[in-house]
């Protein structure tokens, strides 16, 4: 019996080491960005990367986006984002609700990705042409996705262990709306890296309907 119950304790062993190594491993982080709809962190089958959605909309056309740059700060550590380095798709609707609560109905007339563009529409002429107080409007969705490396992901996480979680984000971009060029345009705001579900997504405005649609489907 005696016998017995030594081989017993040898394979147990490893079980308890393997238990031990278990708890020893690296938390995992599922981040979100609190007090903000500016600007996302998504994770999908590619990666995790920040999604900066821009939406236009009324009784006029955008025909082109020119992307000139901007950063995102993560406690002290910063991402810059150069148009050769991130993704850009726009999508347009021209019989969008009022309230800009449409999914059905966008067509992506628009495709950049790190430089490169493959589809370029934006200055087609609309196929309906926006009559005042008809309940449709032209809806134009542009989003900004940064892709983050594992080098990103490890500093972003550090950040959070040191509880820097105040952060921060700003572009800027021209445009082109009814063949009249405006430059300047530029977007901000400040946020917190959160580790969980910082907003539940049933409490976005409806004008985030098709946001949701593109990047949080399951």
């Amino acid at each position: 019996m005696k016998r017995i119950k030594n081989i017993c304790k040898l394979f147990l062993a490893p079980v308890v080491l393997i238990i031990i190594l278990g708890c020893a491993a690296e938390r995992q982080y599922d981040f979100s960005l609190n007090n903000t709809l500016s600007i996302f962190m998504i994770n999908n089958e590619n990666g995790s990367f920040f999604c900066i959605p821009l939406q236009y909309m009324g009784d006029y056309h955008v025909e082109k986006f020119d992307f000139r740059g901007g950063s995102i700060l993560i406690g002290g550590y910063e991402i810059l984002l150069k148009r050769d380095d991130v993704n850009i798709y726009v999508y347009l609707n021209e019989e969008a609700e009022e309230n800009g609560s449409s999914i059905n109905g966008f067509n992506r007339v628009y495709s950049e990705e790190k430089g490169k563009i493959s589809i370029s529409k934006m200055s087609e002429p609309l196929t309906v042409s926006p009559v005042e107080d008809d309940g449709k409007y032209v809806h134009c969705y542009i989003f900004i996705e940064k892709y983050l490396s594992n080098d990103d992901l490890i500093k972003i996480k550090n950040e959070y262990k040191k509880g820097n979680i105040y952060s921060q984000m700003s572009i800027e971009y021209d445009l082109v709306i009814d063949n009249e060029a405006q430059n300047g345009f530029g977007t901000m705001d400040d946020f917190e890296l959160y580790d969980g579900i910082a907003i539940d997504p049933q409490w976005y405005p409806p004008n985030l309907n098709f946001f949701k649609f593109k990047y949080m489907q399951n």
